[in-house]
Order: structure tokens, then C-alpha cells, then sequence
């Protein structure tokens, strides 16, 4: 038949190559012009995380129904790939059959059997999205989705008929080896062998078509992800997940932070491409789920029609591509789309609490936060256009060493009446304790560093504290997107710290735990860093901290921090210590650990004012209080301050309460942990705890 000519099928190859790669060409044209991400190192540890995420299908299949729905799609494709090439082999030479191979037997039982799973998760997939319909579905691309569905459909429609014709016929010889194939030739049994071949090369010719068109539609869709995915988990981060910031070279950059699509890196624009648009990131978005501009999916989308919209204004294709020097390169090709309030709007930006849930969540490793404290930095180093209040927090860092507006030497006033060792007096001192800012200048949490303090005493470990000569470590300032003011607070701190011959660091809070662990070493700045909840771990199991027998019974909760769990993996280390304390019975909220919602005051919004939506601190809280705990344990002082307000606010203290960690270890020791004398004197009553 002449429709399926070998020049035919080689016609329709090129027509779909040609339109694919019309598409594809300005996007590779503006990947290779932007600008460097280094992403070359380790490959064995790359190429293993495509085995682990990629083919096995590992974050996906956190949830069961549509993970596996997707699994068996992404499977049955890798394997009907050889069928696709059988197809396209035997079109161009009519008289080649491999299924008259002897080896072909386990190819086609397989051919046939993910062809059926292919169809049982293309139904998952539409009850899922048509019936079921999660709440991440929400603003998505529907059609788009349903144009694939139904194109998958034909796909595996159209080779299970070429399958069923050939057995009708009694010409495959493998037809014992393809179950699905052979019930489904029944429809064709006694047909005349002329019909049969007009079904079988209609199957065949429909086949490659759909194929093609597929492919062809694949440029323009979503689902470019399907080539984009594999090379995007290759070239993901590899360094620790805190440290998930990369270091702005101030001296030498031509700009600080992105505010075009031409200043985006390579592996931005991977990223864009990548998005599969299921919504998993907005799932899990505090800020999302609280009423607020922020969606992470739209700003990846919306991101990437910018940059797709800059990279079709390459000229057509000509010698240039083949050219030795290449395409033009894409600013000088196309006109750079400004991002900011063309594409992505401000307060969309200052929404996000870079908690890191969206890219946790992300299936193909699409890096959302520090793409939004790139466009951050662009705002405040060269725009300086920013949230009144997060101004007023650097300006206080900048000025008098932490963002609370309050003089240096207020910093110990959290330690009056305890005779803290001081640094200056105890050089040979095996920890340092810093404090932090929120330790030490908010009144509320004071009771978390009296509380370390006495367990540290109890358990003889020697520690000291810089006193009023501590300063913030610039992790707000990285965070709201001053990078200069950063690296000028972590290059003084660094300095200091060894020149006093600082080696072990014991941190309270998890921003200044992450800060010194995950991001000072770029700066030269290597200490060997706990958090607070880790020693009281280690001190637990070495026996430094014997705990009584009994204790009066209590569920408690623990919520994870963000800088503590998500961006450390510290989630273990906390809930033990709460077990062993007598009495206690631990209940988990429905989320928690790498799943738990941020308190809201990450990303500089301990210094922000939340004017949009629910506040993220009180759904939280609900959270907590819907685990049916009669309490909840924090292990951060943002957390606590969060906590303590969401549960004021909404007068809950009659029937839940919440204390650091720290203050239950206290408490089960017996020590007493008093407020500061001038706190007590000014109280009309004994302190009351946080509980």
C-alpha cells in the first residue's frame, strides 16, 4: 500500500523532525547563551540519583495512588520504546519480522504486558484528575493534560491492534507470550485476509502518526519534561540541602540577584522547562495555603512563559547554528523579558518563608527558593525596593549587630543572676553557646537559653558565650535578600570566632545552626556546629543526664522546624529526647517531619508583617491542637514566638500550650529555671510556664 511506502514513513519522520525541532532549536539556542551554573562534578553520584529518582521513580511514589499511576506509564513507555522502533523498522522494510526472532519471546510478553499496566495508569491518572481531583489541580493547564491522556491512550490502543491483527492472522509466532493481545484479537477472528491486512497497516500507519503528533505536541506542552526530567535530576544540587544558597561573588558581579530572563542561569532555565505542573510544590506552600499571592507552580510558570517568550525571538533557523561560533547569543537575539511585575509580581516574592516545602516536594528537583531570593537580591541590592519592615531589620543589623532595633549591650540581659562563663574568661572552653538574636532580645524566649544553660551545668559540659560582643550572623539579611550584608556580618563573625580559637558551636536556633554549618564555610568560616536538641540527645545517651523513673503523663507534639528538619534532616534527634522523658507520649500531626508546615516567620518574616490571607503561625498552630496533644514542643525560637502568639491570639492557652524542647529536658531534671531578677520583680505574679 502506498501510504505505507518506506517514503512515506520517512516522509512523515522528517516533517515531525523538522517540527520538532522548529520548536526545540531557540530553547536549546537560549540554554547554551545563558549565563554558567556549575553542575559538572561527581557524575557517579549524579547518574545514581537518575537510577534512584528517575527510573525508580523515588519521590513520586511518596503518594501511592498517583506515584504509581505515573510509574506504570513511565515504565510501559521505556519498554514500548523498542516496540515503537519494531514498528518503525518494519514499516521501512516490510520483510523484516523480529518477532520471528528467537530472542524476541521475553521482548513481547513484556511489550504486552506494560501495555495493559499502561492503560491501568492511564485510568488511575483520570479518576485522579477528573474524579478525585486534588486541590494542586487547581489552576492547571486541564487540556493540555487531557491532549497527552488521550495521546497516550492511542498510542497503546493502536500497537495492541497491531498486535491483535497479527495474531487474528496466525503470523506471530510469540502469540502465547502476548495474554492482553491475544483476548483483544478475538474482535478480529474470521475476518477475510484482505480485511486483516487493511486493519493491520491502518494500525501500523496509526501508530506512527500518533507518534509523531506526539512528539510534535510534546515541544509545545508540559510534558516536555519527559526529555527534560532525566537531565534535570542529573545536573541537581548535590550539596547539603541548607546550603542550598549559592555565593554571590559581590566584587565581581555584573548584577546582583536576576530581574531578567537573560541574567537566569542554564539550570533556571532547565528548571522552567522541567515543571510537570502537578502542583505538589502549592500543596505544601505555607503561604499558598494561607491566602497569599505566592503559588510556586505559577512562578515557575510564569517564569518560564517569560523566558519562552524571549527564547522565540530567536531568528530563524539558518547558517548561524552551524556556524563555528555558533547561534547568536539570546540577548542579542531576542530583547531580555524583565521578570519582576511583568512576569512575577513583589508581593508574591515576599510571601514566600523560604521553608523549602516546594522543593522538597518537587518531583524533578526544580530549585524554587533560591530562584525567589535571586529575584530577592535584584530588589534590594539594585532596586532597594522592600517591605518597610524587613528595611528596618537590616538597617538594625547594619547598625547595632541584630535586626531587633535594640543596643548591643541589651544582648545579656537574658542571663542576669545565672554567672554565665564569658569566652573572654574561659578561651579553652570545649562549646560555644550563641545565643542568636531571637534568644536574646526577645523577653519570651530568654527561658530557652536559662534552660540550656542549667542542662549544659548539669551535665558538665564545659561552654561560654561571647556576651555583648556577639553579633548576628547575617542569616536574615541572606534570607530577605541582602547578600552583601550577609557576607559583611559572616565575614566579621568568622573572624572572631577564630581569632578566638572557636572550634564547636552549640546553637539554639536553626537559622544560625544552618547559617554556620551549611553556608560560613564558603566563607572560610569551618566549625563543628549541634544544635541544641542533638547534644541533649547525645547527653541523654551517654548517660550525663539521668532522668527520674516517673513523671506525670502528657502527650505532647513536636513541630519541625523548617531550618531544622527539611533544610538539616535533624528529625530523629528531637522526638528521642521527648520519649525519654518520663511520662511523655509523643503524637504527630498529620504534618510533620519533611512534610511539616512552616511556622511563618522564615524568609525575614519574623520582621514582617503578614496584610494577606490567614496567618500561617495560627493554621499551625491548629495543626498542633488538632493532634490532640495537650502541648507542643518547639526547637526553635522563631517557632516558640510563632507559637506563643498563634495560640494567644486565638486563646487557646486555657487547653494547649507550647515550650522549647530545652524547657521539658529542664523541667523532667528538676532544675529551676527562674526568669532574670528585673523579669520577676516586674511580674504581678510567680512566672507562670509556657505550658
Amino acid at each position: 500500500m502506498i501510504w505505507l511506502s518506506p517514503v512515506a514513513v520517512l516522509l512523515l519522520a522528517a516533517v515531525t523532525g523538522h517540527l520538532f525541532w522548529r520548536r526545540m532549536r531557540p530553547l536549546v539556542a537560549a540554554l547554551r547563551a545563558a549565563a554558567p551554573a556549575q553542575r559538572g562534578d561527581r557524575m557517579g553520584q549524579r547518574w545514581r540519583g537518575v537510577a534512584v529518582f528517575v527510573l525508580g521513580q523515588r519521590r513520586l511514589l511518596r503518594w501511592p495512588f498517583s506515584g504509581i499511576a505515573h510509574l506504570l506509564i513511565f515504565w510501559g513507555f521505556v519498554i514500548l520504546n523498542l516496540e515503537i522502533l519494531q514498528a518503525g523498522l518494519e514499516a521501512l522494510v516490510p520483510p523484516l519480522r523480529l518477532d520471528q526472532q528467537v530472542w524476541w519471546g521475553p521482548v513481547a510478553f513484556l511489550q504486552d504486558l506494560f501495555a495493559f499496566l499502561v492503560l491501568v495508569g492511564l485510568a488511575l491518572a483520570a479518576l485522579n484528575r477528573y474524579v478525585l481531583r486534588p486541590r494542586r489541580f487547581r489552576k492547571s493547564h486541564g487540556g493540555d493534560a487531557t491532549l497527552i491522556l488521550l495521546g497516550i491512550l492511542l498510542v497503546v490502543l493502536t500497537q495492541l491492534g497491531l498486535y491483535a491483527t497479527t495474531i487474528a492472522a496466525g503470523q506471530d509466532r510469540v502469540a502465547n507470550l502476548r495474554p492482553f493481545s491475544s483476548a483483544l484479537a478475538h474482535l478480529f477472528t474470521g475476518l477475510p485476509a484482505g480485511a486483516l491486512i487493511w486493519w493491520h497497516e491502518g494500525f501500523l500507519f496509526g501508530h506512527l502518526v500518533v507518534i509523531a503528533a506526539f512528539a510534535v505536541y510534546l515541544a509545545h506542552s508540559k510534558h516536555l519534561h519527559i526529555l527534560t526530567s532525566l537531565p534535570n535530576v542529573l545536573f541537581r544540587s548535590l550539596e547539603p540541602a541548607g546550603r542550598h544558597l549559592p555565593l554571590l561573588d559581590i566584587e565581581h558581579a555584573e548584577h546582583y540577584g536576576v530581574a531578567s530572563t537573560d541574567q537566569l542561569t542554564w539550570k533556571q532555565d532547565l528548571d522552567l522547562m522541567t515543571c510537570t505542573e502537578c502542583g505538589r510544590c502549592q500543596s505544601h506552600c505555607p503561604a499558598y495555603n494561607t491566602g497569599k499571592p505566592l503559588s510556586p507552580k505559577l512562578l515557575v510558570t510564569d517564569l518560564r512563559d517569560a523566558w519562552y517568550a524571549q527564547a522565540r525571538q530567536q531568528p530563524a533557523p539558518g547558517s548561524d547554528w552551524l556556524s563555528p561560533d555558533g547561534p547568536k547569543p539570546v540577548a542579542a537575539a531576542g530583547e531580555a523579558k524583565d521578570l519582576i511585575g511583568w512576569s512575577v509580581l513583589e508581593e508574591s516574592l515576599w510571601a514566600c518563608t523560604t521553608c523549602g516545602a516546594c522543593v522538597d516536594q518537587c518531583p524533578v528537583f526544580i530549585e524554587h527558593v533560591p530562584a525567589i531570593v535571586d529575584l530577592r537580591r535584584s530588589l534590594v541590592l539594585e532596586q532597594s525596593r522592600l517591605p518597610k519592615e524587613a528595611r528596618a531589620a537590616l538597617d538594625s543589623i547594619e547598625q547595632r549587630g541584630n535586626p531587633y532595633g535594640m543596643a548591643a549591650n541589651q544582648r545579656m540581659r537574658w542571663a542576669e543572676g545565672l554567672d554565665v562563663p564569658l569566652w573572654a574568661d574561659h578561651p579553652k572552653a570545649e562549646y560555644l553557646y550563641f545565643i542568636g538574636c531571637a534568644t536574646a532580645y526577645d523577653e519570651a524566649n530568654w527561658g530557652i537559653a536559662r534552660a540550656t544553660v542549667a542542662i549544659l551545668r548539669a551535665a558538665g559540659v564545659e561552654f561560654a558565650v561571647l556576651g555583648n560582643d556577639e553579633a548576628c550572623n547575617g542569616d536574615p539579611a541572606r534570607r530577605i535578600g541582602n547578600e552583601y550584608l550577609f557576607q559583611t556580618q559572616a565575614q566579621a563573625v568568622t573572624a572572631q570566632l577564630q581569632g578566638q580559637g572557636v572550634r564547636k558551636i552549640i546553637a539554639s536556633c536553626p537559622h544560625c545552626f544552618n547559617a554556620f554549618a551549611r553556608e560560613y564555610p564558603d566563607l572560610g568560616g569551618r566549625f563543628e556546629v549541634v544544635h541544641h536538641t542533638q547534644l541533649l540527645k547525645q547527653l541523654l545517651d551517654a548517660g550525663r543526664l539521668p532522668l527520674p523513673q516517673q513523671g506525670a503523663p502528657r502527650t505532647v507534639t513536636y513541630h519541625d522546624p523548617c531550618y531544622l528538619g527539611r533544610w538539616n534532616g535533624v528529625y530523629d534527634a528531637p522526638r528521642q529526647v521527648l520519649a525519654a522523658l518520663p511520662g511523655v507520649e509523643v503524637v504527630e500531626m498529620k504534618r510533620c517531619r519533611s512534610e511539616a508546615m512552616c511556622c511563618g516567620a522564615g524568609g525575614g518574616h519574623m520582621w514582617m508583617e503578614e496584610r494577606q490571607g490567614s496567618r500561617v503561625n495560627r493554621v499551625r498552630v491548629q495543626q498542633a491542637v488538632d493532634s490532640g496533644a495537650a502541648t507542643a514542643a518547639t526547637a526553635c525560637p522563631f517557632c516558640a514566638t510563632m507559637f506563643t502568639e498563634g495560640i494567644s491570639s486565638q486563646e487557646l492557652g486555657q487547653h494547649f500550650g507550647s515550650r522549647d524542647l530545652a524547657l521539658y529536658v529542664a523541667e523532667a531534671l528538676g532544675l529551676a529555671i527562674d526568669p532574670p531578677p528585673a523579669v520577676a520583680a516586674a511580674a504581678p505574679g510567680p512566672a507562670a510556664s509556657r505550658e
